[in-house]
């Protein structure tokens, strides 16, 4: 099965702080079907998210994002 890496960057008011929160950030998105991995930096404020594209799309990852308390944008892949 296909992969694709969706890359984020938060953008709004809560950052990631912490390696908690890396954690955090991880695990709630691996939960999701259709997502392999998840890389959370604080360092850099952002995110990649490895999916099976036919199971998970961006709109989905945005909702958990949203639960999270997190505004992101997401960056365009080359």
């Amino acid at each position: 099965m296909t992969t694709n890496t969706l890359n984020y960057t938060v953008t709004g008011d809560q950052e990631i702080h912490c390696e908690g929160c890396e954690q955090r950030i991880s695990r709630a998105l691996e939960r999701l079907d259709g997502v392999e991995t998840v890389e959370a930096s604080a360092q850099t404020q952002r995110i990649a998210v490895e999916t099976h594209p036919a199971q998970i799309d961006h709109e989905q990852l945005r909702e958990r994002f949203d639960l999270l308390g997190y505004e992101v944008t997401q960056k365009e892949t080359a």
